[in-house]
């Protein structure tokens, strides 16, 4: 009975060995998890001082576990990664003025070099007038929007899936669609990537394509039933029938009765390469939108037809992709059709829309006809089937300005006389001007830039020539609230020469009101 009773006891002793060595090492883990948390728990911070830090602040630093990265000599300051704690203890130190997280910035863009196709219809003049399309509501009725984007995500206001049946309407498609095209509309002016037509209008993304591109037309109706049911200004699709079906009877109607609803409906043409528009852009209530290359030309892939009402760059258009805030190509009607809506949105958030066609009423109607009316005629005189009523133009449509001024043109000759002689003066002024020297022969093209008589060194600039380089180049120059005086001067052999084409890039003209 005893031998038993120490076997039990034994075995109890050995369970409760176990259960407590459990428990410690238990303990243990969690001593680590929260000591190596603690560790990993650092920032990248600039601490500054109130005096040069010397050996005793960085030895600090150091003793309190934390890496110093680079002691600077411009400013009384040091940039480091320290834990939270020890962060909070430095703020202590008598000697310690600030201490700053060390905050990510990120390169500042020309979004519209990037954005051809906004640049290349007069945006920029518009945005540079304060008409950014703001208030305006666009549904997107596509494959979705990545709302996420940092160039979007701002814009978007909500949606709905009608392909998975569900309030979430996120881009899954394999080349962004509906990203792409939400990109062209509306992506933010924020200085990164790329500008909208629209940059403040409100997007809503309408999902009704799946991921490979295809949606079935009840989808569609019950996407433009979501945007007159929500009241859009503008919906824009940029989608079409593969053929010219006869069952889309439904979806005419459903056009028809949003159009009459005050909708503008805006759609892409379609790639048919010289075939005939596709629907909805075929039905008499939406805007068919065909696609232009940079030199105003109809694509290869455009339709041909008696429905096509405007054009609109579709060519290597960059735009928001879902992929990590990334940006990406693509070309096609559906890239020329959101340059369209954006340039709607801008009409319809300024000042300058009238009562065009005297109902007494000002709106979609009369956007449709203004963007008519101002559009950039192409091709044969007035309406042809392959530019409609022609390239869309936001400046002439927003602005009323219908041309810009011509460009100036110096020839630099040089002589045989000393180069002073041969220098060539202009003053520019409140404009962003394009400057191109077209070289012939010269080693170099020296350009002076003075402001009220002052040189200003951070504009002027020397143009080597030579054989391995190219002869030609190209800058800008932004005269706007002041005058510069440019002296152009050419250096190398007698007979040599160089053309200079000086064009308006950007006018900065006042609003036109009511």
């Amino acid at each position: 009975m005893d031998k038993l009773l120490q076997e039990r006891t034994k075995k109890q002793l050995k369970k409760n060995m176990n259960k407590y060595l459990l428990m410690f090492i238990t303990f243990l883990v969690v001593i680590s998890i929260a000591f190596h948390g603690t560790a990993l728990a650092e920032r990248n911070v600039i601490i500054g001082y109130h005096q040069m830090p010397g050996y005793v602040d960085e030895n600090e630093i150091k003793n309190n576990g934390g890496n110093i990265k680079h002691s600077y000599r411009i400013i009384p300051a040091v940039s480091a990664k320290l834990s939270d704690q020890a962060i909070a203890q430095m703020k202590n130190n008598p000697r310690v003025a600030y201490i700053e997280n060390d905050t990510i910035l990120h390169a500042t863009v020309d979004e519209y070099n990037i954005s051809w196709g906004v640049r290349h219809i007069g945006s920029k003049i518009v945005h540079d007038n304060s008409v950014n399309g703001t208030g305006v509501k666009i549904a997107v009725l596509d494959t979705g929007i990545d709302y996420n984007h940092e160039d979007l995500r701002d814009n978007y206001i909500g949606g709905f899936d009608f392909a998975f049946d569900d309030s979430d309407p996120f881009d899954d498609s394999y080349n962004s669609h509906g990203t792409h095209v939400a990109g062209i509309i509306a992506a933010e002016k924020n200085g990164i990537g790329v500008v909208g037509v629209a940059p403040n209008a409100s997007l809503y993304a309408v999902k009704v394509l799946d991921g490979a591109g295809f949606g079935y037309a009840s989808w569609v109706i019950a996407g433009i039933e979501w945007a007159v049911d929500n009241k859009m200004d503008i919906a824009t699709m940029s989608l079409g029938s593969s053929l010219d079906d006869p069952d889309l009877h439904s979806l005419e109607i459903a056009c028809d009765n949003a159009y009459n609803a005050g909708v503008l409906l805006v759609a892409a043409a379609g790639n048919t390469n010289g075939g005939n528009v596709t629907y909805p852009a075929g039905f008499d209530s939406v805007i068919a939108v065909t696609a232009t290359d940079q030199n105003d030309q109809k694509t290869s892939f455009s339709p041909v037809d008696p429905k096509i009402e405007l054009a609109a760059p579709g060519v290597d258009i960059m735009s928001t992709i879902n992929k990590d805030n990334g940006y990406g190509q693509l070309s096609g009607t559906s890239m020329s059709a959101p340059h369209v809506t954006g340039v709607a949105a801008l009409l319809i958030s300024s000042d300058g829309l009238k009562d065009i066609n005297g109902d007494g009423v000002v709106n979609y109607k009369d956007v449709r006809l203004q963007l008519q009316n101002t559009a950039k005629d192409l091709g044969d005189p007035g309406k042809d089937n392959n530019y409609g009523y022609g390239l869309v133009d936001a400046q002439a449509a927003v602005l009323g300005i219908t041309e810009r001024p011509k460009p100036i043109i110096l020839i630099l000759n040089k002589t045989y006389a000393p180069p002073a002689s041969d220098a060539k003066n202009v003053s520019l002024s409140n404009a962003e001007y394009e400057i191109t020297i077209k070289n012939h022969g010269l080693n170099m093209v020296n350009v002076d830039v003075f402001e009220h008589g002052i040189r200003r060194s951070d504009l002027s600039s020397k143009y080597m020539f030579y054989h391995s380089k190219p002869q030609e180049v190209n800058f800008r120059l932004n005269t706007t609230g002041t005058t510069f005086d440019i002296i152009f001067t050419p250096y190398g052999k007698p007979r040599t020469s160089a053309d200079v084409t000086i064009g308006v890039f950007t006018e900065f003209i006042p609003r036109l009101k009511n």
